[in-house]
């Protein structure tokens, strides 16, 4: 007699969008989950015998499809939200963020302010998220106590940070990060250089060759205004992209946050490099700061992600709103309606932000062998009918309140709306009073 092989969760009657290579659907569809991978999936009527299932979820009538991946965040700064609107980016980081972080951003409202960023992005079915902060220490606290999926960096500075009073001093935290949740579940580590214009060339070879020899992700602002391109030309006689390529900082270890202003050449150079862009619509909107090429990127061979950027700058953490919003600004930007499929949106949202942080053998697609993130969507609303094709729907009519349930590294984070792990009453008390003593 066969040996029977033991399931912990089972999802069941679901239609499955499993974003692999070759898009591939199951409708109604299984996925068996042993432990933290997904060991079986298909369709309902070839469910595999001699199956012991500890724990079902009936999806029958709903969406199965993978976490959305949050490419670049500075998740705690939530605590700053609303406040410093209406300016430019220039303006925004020197007349306000930098002094109130001065005043406002410790492990405590680090820890706070990085919790309401997660509370929204699982709600809104994201269960990854690059971030790039101080005290990411209080990041990969959060993770572990929300079951939430995280990318945590160090910021990096020529001056002195919140947390560090040296470049230094980031760097070797950096170190002490990655030696500290080494093949850790939920957290990994990337060495994150906040830009070319805060950072020496010193600094940023250094970091660059961390990156190399701890063998993990390092991400940097890059070509995101105008400004930033003269600065760079007056200083070095070069765009951005030159310089870091110069500095051996480009590698297909690096992920590029915004890349608004890039040329041909520049483009060229991320190609051959393998670097990896993430467009942030709404934050470079809402700073007026452009809009990323991201047709042209594709076209041109280069991977591009998706993220929120801070809640400071955006003002909201949901994936899905940043999907619609890019669909809309491509079309409107280059008069195509045809630059980005649909298909294409949630590519860019799931598997290709797990490519950019080299993490796609296990995250950003539903396969057998890889990791279970998945979120659970329910399409019983007016906004899904008629539904003609799921995709269309996700990324013109989808709502983040649409997100029933989310499951991340096998572990059930939200069913049924309510939030597992989160004791989210608690956690807006503690804000207001923080907020309280510091207003």
């Amino acid at each position: 007699m066969p040996e029977i092989q033991k399931i912990d969760l089972a999802i069941t009657g679901a239609h499955i969008l499993t974003i692999d290579e070759g898009m591939k659907e199951y409708n109604p569809g299984t996925i068996y989950i042993t432990g933290n991978r997904i060991v079986w999936i298909g369709n309902d009527t070839e469910q595999p015998e001699n199956c012991k299932v500890h724990e079902k979820i009936d999806a029958t009538g709903k969406i199965v499809m993978p976490v959305f991946f949050n490419g670049h965040n500075h998740a705690s700064m939530s605590f700053l939200r609303g406040l410093g609107n209406d300016l430019s980016l220039d303006k925004w980081l020197n007349d306000f963020i930098w002094p109130a972080e001065k005043v406002m951003i410790n492990p405590d409202t680090v820890y706070l302010g990085t919790m309401l960023s997660v509370i929204e992005m699982i709600r809104s079915g994201t269960g990854i998220f690059s971030d790039m902060y101080f005290f990411e220490d209080q990041v990969a606290r959060v993770c572990e106590e929300s079951g939430m999926r995280g990318i945590i960096g160090e910021a990096i500075f020529d001056f002195p940070s919140p947390s560090r009073a040296t470049p230094a001093e980031s760097i070797q935290f950096t170190r002490d990060l990655h030696k500290q949740f080494i093949n850790h579940s939920l957290i990994n580590v990337s060495v994150s250089v906040h830009a070319p214009y805060t950072c020496s060339p010193n600094f940023i070879r250094q970091a660059g060759e961390l990156a190399e020899e701890l063998d993990i992700s390092a991400n940097i602002h890059l070509a995101e205004t105008n400004n930033e391109i003269e600065t760079i030309a007056g200083l070095y006689g070069k765009s951005p992209v030159q310089h870091l390529h110069d500095l051996g900082f480009l590698s297909e270890r690096t992920v590029a946050h915004h890349s608004v202003y890039l040329t041909p050449d520049d483009r060229q150079l991320l190609k051959e490099t393998g670097t990896s862009v993430v467009t942030l619509p709404n934050s470079n909107m809402k700073l007026g700061s452009g809009a990323c090429a991201v047709g042209e990127l594709l076209k041109s061979g280069i991977n591009v992600a998706l993220g929120t950027d801070g809640p400071a700058s955006n003002n909201h953490q949901s994936m899905l709103r940043e999907i619609q919003q890019l669909a809309r600004l491509e079309r409107v930007v280059n008069f195509d309606p045809t630059s980005i499929s649909a298909r294409e949106l949630i590519r860019i949202a799931t598997i290709n932000g797990a490519r950019a942080y080299r993490l796609d053998k296990d995250l950003g697609s539903l396969e057998c062998g890889k990791k279970a993130d998945f979120q659970i969507i329910n399409p019983d609303q007016p906004h899904w009918y008629p539904r003609y094709d799921p995709y269309n729907s996700i990324a013109y009519a989808m709502q983040s309140n649409d997100v029933e349930s989310v499951i991340i590294d096998g572990k059930i984070v939200m069913l049924n709306r309510i939030l597992v792990n989160i004791d989210e009453m608690r956690i807006f008390r503690e804000l207001k009073k923080k907020a309280g003593m510091l207003f």
